[in-house]
């Protein structure tokens, strides 16, 4: 396990990474709920990503060991991003062979709490296009018409929030200490969860005791004795992570306005004194892209 830094002190961290780069948001396109891939220098720069800073041992930033806990976005640059993380130094082996690296024991789970912004009419629009005929138009101030609001986004934000804190203190909602938290999935994704089990797809789903108990557990995470293996890395998209940050500083998602984020940066959250003052550690950090 790495030994935590001065820097990082004593607390667990949460590592944030948006996703590589993909066709639309090269050319400033509102990419929310559309599911479009990686372009292949999204596919590279996650795996200088995954190169440069997660399997590197002498960077003093992400502390690869320490992750027990992985939250992916559904959608598939999130999860192409993810890909080249667990393909890369996340699966390998340590250097003596006695022990794997850290995603060979991590919990990874996806949820669409940590989908992109809705952005209803402005999907796949630019923002020039925008203040053609909006001039004052802001994102986060405006919103977007028949997409969601910047207060719907920070529930979001929230419920995954809660679930990391939580984790890292070993605690359920009600503040109890706990060894295991439930996954704040829709009542969709677990239906899906079911309806995955029963792969029959001429015959109605079966929810029967054994569907349910699987489809369950992929609900709930396991919370590690070691207070130092509770990091947790977040893969998902550059609005939602920007309110994410605002809300993880318990400010107004509205401050996320401030918080430019890069494609397949890497940005670490985490503590300062107490596991309730949570502050940001690094931001935006994409120096690993440089050629």
């Amino acid at each position: 396990m790495t030994t935590p830094s001065t820097v990082h002190g004593q607390y667990p961290r949460v590592y944030l990474v948006r996703h590589g780069t993909t066709d639309w948001s090269q050319n400033g396109r509102h990419t929310g709920l559309t599911d479009i891939p990686l372009l292949p220098i999204g596919v590279e720069q996650a795996g200088l990503l995954s190169s440069r800073i997660f399997e590197n041992p002498h960077q003093d930033m992400v502390h690869i060991d320490n992750i027990t806990l992985v939250l992916v976005s559904p959608l598939q640059r999130a999860q192409q991003t993810y890909e080249q993380l667990r393909l890369g130094g996340l699966t390998k082996q340590l250097q003596d062979n006695t022990a794997p690296s850290c995603f060979t024991r991590t919990q990874a789970r996806t949820t669409s709490l940590l989908t992109e912004w809705d952005y209803g009419d402005y999907e796949g629009v630019t923002t020039k296009e925008i203040l053609k005929t909006r001039p004052t138009w802001s994102l986060f101030g405006d919103n977007a018409p028949g997409g969601e609001t910047v207060e719907q986004v920070a529930a979001r934000a929230d419920a995954i929030i809660e679930l990391i804190h939580n984790y890292q203190r070993g605690v359920d909602s009600q503040g109890m200490a706990t060894s295991t938290l439930k996954m704040p999935f829709t009542e969709l994704e677990v239906q899906s969860n079911i309806n995955n089990i029963n792969q029959d797809s001429n015959s109605p789903p079966i929810i029967d005791e054994g569907s349910l108990a699987t489809a369950q557990s992929e609900t709930l995470v396991t919370i590690p004795e070691e207070k130092g293996l509770r990091d947790v890395l977040v893969v998902a998209h550059g609005h939602f992570l920007r309110v994410f940050a605002a809300r993880w500083l318990k400010e107004n998602g509205l401050h996320g306005k401030n918080l430019v984020l890069d494609t397949a940066s890497v940005s670490v959250l985490g503590y300062e004194h107490t596991l309730e003052e949570r502050v940001i550690k690094v931001w935006n950090q994409s120096n690993h892209l440089w050629k």
